[in-house]
Order: structure tokens, then C-alpha cells, then sequence
């Protein structure tokens, strides 16, 4: 069995006034290709983010409509979570996001929510970002949160609105909800296992990572260390709409965590994983947090 549990499926960069709301409008998704590559590979769960940034970049990575859509065409394989910059064009919160979001969740249309601060230049404590966190709460639906360094020119995501350790304020304040820090938070793993260690509701995922391969068995094993394994989950962070680009992600990935991860791991003098704990990255940890039946 497989859960990606961190796509961008059907997303494609766009400005707003230019989104795709619905899935006639994506000419390149093959419908009946995308539920033969699921079945081949045991696909049980797909999380596709929606991802606003229009504060600073005046773009969006599809649209909270498009991934509605997609969730109602799949019901019991599709997840869509909604995308949002909780603070507007004059640094107040969004208000029109936040009602738009609300409907959306409690329509059952979405299930999540994804903020990236760096894109958006805003810190993830900024207590005016607080009613996201609150409706996320209430709703008892995970924020995704891009926290890690994204690679590129400084002025795209400047890495002090990426550190990991600014959502420690956040736990407190929302013991009840669910955040899960995206790239296991690179290049500060280390700060987000800390936070993870005292935070019970915080998870990371290894998505965009397997091509670092030296890299993502240190930081499982560091992860075994500090007794996080069972709150990491794996993702193809894959975005388009291409049954054939976001299927390669997937058989590269997986090989490399069922054939080439405990080599390494040997090879390095680090324990190797079990199979159980393969299985928990690789769709058993997915499957708890997000709900799957």
C-alpha cells in the first residue's frame, strides 16, 4: 500500500486571475491513466495542496476550486487542502481567505490547509495568522507549513520566515491541532525534532529528499533517536498533471526506500529500518494522520 501524503497534483503556477477551477480546464489529466497508476502501485490516499502566493509573487499553485473538484471526482482516495496567505496585500488578515477556507471545510469540499511564510514574507507566530490556526483547530484538520529553505534567490522565500522553531509558540497556543512541517524542516531537521519531541501533534514529512540520499538516512536515523518515525510521512511533493511525470516520482522514490535506503544505511555503520518502519513512512503513518479508511 502507498499514501502520498504531499502533492501539488493538477497544479500548475498561474495568476489569479488566470486559475483553473475546474478539471475540464486541465487538457493534460488523464483520468483513467491516473486510477491505473494508483491501483499498480497500491495508492490508498493522495493529498493535493492548493498553494496561495499572492502577496508577494501574484500567484497562486493551482486553486482551492481545482482541488475541491479533484476530491469529488475520487472521494475515497483524494484529499485537497486548501491553500492561503492569511495576511492580505495591507498586512491585515485575510478575511476574505479565511471565510473562503471555512465554507470549504465545512463543506467537507477540503480538508487541510497549507500556509508557506517564506513565499508569503510573514512569520508563522505572527498572532495575526492566529484565526487559521483556529479554524484548522476547530475543524481538527492539519496545516501543512513549508519551513524549510527553498532553494533559489534570497527574495523569493528569505530562510528567517522558514525556522522551525517559530511554530513552537504556535503548539502551545493550538495544543489540539495537527501541523505537519514539510522537507523535514532542511536544513534545520535537527530544531524540528526538538520541536517534534515536546510537541505530540507536529509531523514532518521526506518529500523532495530522496535525492539527497546521504542526507535522508542520517536524518531517519537521527528520527529513530529521538523516537519520531511513527510522525513522518512520505510524499512525491509532485506538481502537475501528468500521470506519467508524478508516477516516475513515485517508482523512484519507493525503490530507493525498499532497495537502496538500508545499503546505505549499512554502508554508513547506522541501523537499518525495519519493515514495519518502512511501511509507517511509506503509507501506515499517512493513513493515522490524515484518517483513511
Amino acid at each position: 500500500m502507498l499514501v502520498d501524503a504531499h502533492s501539488h497534483f493538477l497544479a500548475n503556477y498561474a495568476p489569479s486571475a488566470a486559475l483553473k477551477t475546474s478539471l475540464e480546464q486541465v487538457k493534460e489529466f488523464d483520468l483513467a491513466a491516473f486510477d491505473a497508476a494508483a491501483e499498480r502501485h497500491g495508492l490508498i490516499g493522495l493529498v493535493t495542496l492548493a498553494q496561495e502566493m499572492t502577496r508577494i509573487h501574484g500567484q497562486w499553485l493551482g486553486s482551492n476550486a481545482l482541488m475541491a473538484a479533484f476530491e469529488e471526482l475520487r472521494p475515497q482516495m483524494v484529499l485537497g487542502m486548501a491553500g492561503a496567505e492569511p495576511l492580505d496585500e495591507r498586512d491585515l488578515l485575510n478575511q476574505e481567505r479565511l471565510a473562503e477556507v471555512k465554507a470549504a471545510l465545512q463543506d467537507k469540499r477540503l480538508h487541510g490547509l497549507l500556509l508557506t511564510p517564506p513565499y508569503g514574507h510573514y512569520y508563522s507566530n505572527d498572532p495575526r495568522c492566529y484565526p487559521f490556526y483556529a479554524l484548522a483547530e476547530a475543524m481538527d484538520v492539519p496545516v501543512y507549513l513549508h519551513h524549510s529553505a527553498q532553494l533559489g534567490e534570497a527574495h523569493l522565500a528569505p530562510m528567517k520566515f522558514a525556522r522551525p522553531w517559530l511554530l513552537d509558540e504556535v503548539a502551545a497556543d493550538f495544543p489540539k491541532l495537527t501541523l505537519l512541517v514539510e522537507h523535514m524542516g532542511w536544513p534545520w531537521t535537527q530544531e524540528l525534532f526538538a520541536l517534534m519531541a515536546h510537541c505530540p501533534r507536529v509531523w514532518t514529512d521526506i518529500s523532495m529528499l530522496a535525492c539527497r540520499p546521504h542526507l535522508l538516512a542520517w536524518n531517519l536515523t537521527m528520527a529513530r533517536d529521538y523516537n519520531l518515525l511513527d510522525r513522518i510521512v512520505w510524499g512525491t511533493d509532485y506538481v502537475g498533471d501528468r500521470v506519467d511525470e508524478w508516477e516516475a516520482v513515485i517508482e523512484g522514490d519507493t525503490q530507493w526506500l525498499r532497495t537502496e535506503l538500508n545499503p546505505l544505511l549499512t554502508q554508513c555503520g547506522w541501523p537499518v529500518m525495519a519493515e514495519e518502519e518502512l511501511d509507517g513512512l511509506l503509507w501506515a503513518n499517512a493513513h493515522r494522520l490524515l484518517g483513511l479508511t
